[in-house]
């Protein structure tokens, strides 16, 4: 697994859904077999592993998770955003 630098959609998302301190959100990269391991052999193209969104650490960071994309995607911007929007707790309807 890859740790990927955050693309701006990232930020644009949690600024549009009201965070406006200092906040950690980590972007990785894995391959088509690290992902069925993470889901048990299932597939997923992205993935997320939010933590408290409420929480303000005693250092004043907001952490909001990680974000798991794999590499057989194209469009990273597009999935690093809907990760995101999970990690704020906004999911399907």
């Amino acid at each position: 697994m890859k740790k990927l630098v955050n693309p701006p959609i990232i930020d644009k998302t949690i600024r549009e859904h009201g965070v406006t301190g200092k906040y950690d959100v980590n972007l990785f990269e894995c391959s088509e077999s690290e992902m069925k391991k993470l889901l048990d052999g299932k597939y997923h193209n992205v993935l997320s592993f939010p933590l408290d969104f409420d929480t303000i650490y005693p250092d004043g960071i907001v952490r909001l998770g990680d974000i798991v994309i794999c590499d057989q995607e194209i469009d990273v911007e597009f999935l690093a955003g809907h990760g995101c929007l999970h990690l704020l707790g906004i999911h399907h309807e």
